[in-house]
């Protein structure tokens, strides 16, 4: 029997590409602003005014993707 340890192939050792992040449901602050193109201190008086409610008994706010993307698709219709 032969005791001695056998080395991965090096075709083994090639890395396999990480899978995509998982999609998250909310947005920081800061990512809010960026997909609003506005500043955090908007952001955070749109929470002041309640216009956006972040999600409760969180460290940090997080506000869930579907009441951004409800604010932005709210707008006035635009003229052509």
């Amino acid at each position: 029997m032969n005791s001695e340890t056998t080395s991965p192939s090096p075709a083994a050792a090639v890395a396999q590409p990480a899978p995509p992040p998982p999609e998250t449901l909310t947005y920081s602050v800061t990512e809010t602003a960026h997909v609003l193109g506005v500043s955090l201190p908007t952001v955070y008086r749109l929470i002041a005014r309640r216009v956006f409610k972040p999600l409760p008994g969180l460290r940090h706010k997080r506000l869930p993707k579907r009441q951004v993307h409800a604010f932005v698709n709210s707008g006035p219709p635009l003229s052509v």
